[in-house]
């Protein structure tokens, strides 16, 4: 990319001064409908148990909450561009069947994509757990084996390693929902595909942004500064992705010659 962090910082911050009251509202909005969910699963456990309250409340999460942060996203990104919004529209995707649809089917596809990458990489880590529980071996009526009571430290170093492995295979997806707001009539499957490939070039600056906020991202385990820290690594995000699109916009003109399409419409 031909933005360095600390600029896209600048504009972030530039971008939202003078909203940030609105920002914090439409921010809000997300931490409060986690808030509820969590408290809703709570309750439920009370009843029926854990196992079905984190089903519950997992399906709440993608059904209220996965609209509603791409419309979080959407406010951010028509503020980056100028364009007067309210907090209010942070609920665009629920005013519509056809949106709400389109969000969902996006959350699905990751879903699916999320499960198939922690299978392959969380595969090691779980068959030599299999292989060192003594449950296994007192099911066989054999011995249990005094190697594979010193397997639990590789146990938690590879679930360590799948974790990242399952984190960074599913990054190359992280400007698929800016692709789905920025062109509306982008389908889902259109939008992961250009997210791969436009991620290509742009996912190292993507993590390297994210590291240099890690001092504002630990701020905020405290809660309470989320208030301030959200709205701005939404915007931070949303700068991002603006100038990783463009930038591949402009190389593929380079490429094809000035009458090629852009990717995204109105960039």
């Amino acid at each position: 990319m031909t933005v360095g962090i600390p600029s896209i910082k600048k504009e972030a911050k530039a971008a939202l001064n003078g909203k940030w009251v609105s920002a914090i509202i439409a921010s809000l909005t997300v931490l409060f409908s986690f808030f509820i969910i969590y408290n809703i699963g709570w309750a439920i456990s009370l009843v029926i148990g854990d196992v079905a309250s984190s089903f519950i409340a997992v399906v709440l999460s993608v059904v209220l909450c996965g609209p509603l942060m791409l419309g979080v996203i959407r406010f951010f990104w028509r503020m980056f561009g100028g364009m007067a919004e309210t907090p209010a529209t942070v609920f665009y995707y629920f005013s519509s069947l056809r949106s709400f649809y389109k969000v969902l089917k996006l959350c699905f596809m990751l879903a699916i994509r999320l499960f198939a990458f922690a299978v392959i990489y969380y595969l090691p880590a779980i068959l030599l757990y299999v292989i060192s529980s003594p449950d296994l071996y007192e099911f066989l009526k054999m011995p249990i084996p005094l190697w594979s009571q010193h397997l639990s430290y590789l146990v938690n170093l590879l679930s360590s390693l799948g974790g990242v492995l399952t984190l960074f295979s599913l990054l190359k997806f992280y400007l698929a929902p800016v692709l789905v707001i920025a062109d509306d009539q982008m389908d889902i499957e259109e939008a992961l595909l250009m997210s791969t490939v436009i991620s290509k070039t742009a996912i190292t600056d993507f993590v390297f942004l994210v590291f240099s906020l890690i001092l504002w991202i630990i701020i905020s385990l405290l809660y309470i500064p989320l208030l301030f820290t959200l709205p701005y690594f939404v915007m931070c995000y949303t700068v991002h992705a603006l100038y990783a699109i463009k930038d591949y916009n402009q190389k593929i003109e380079s490429i094809n010659g000035d009458n090629s399409p852009s990717y995204v419409a109105g960039i």
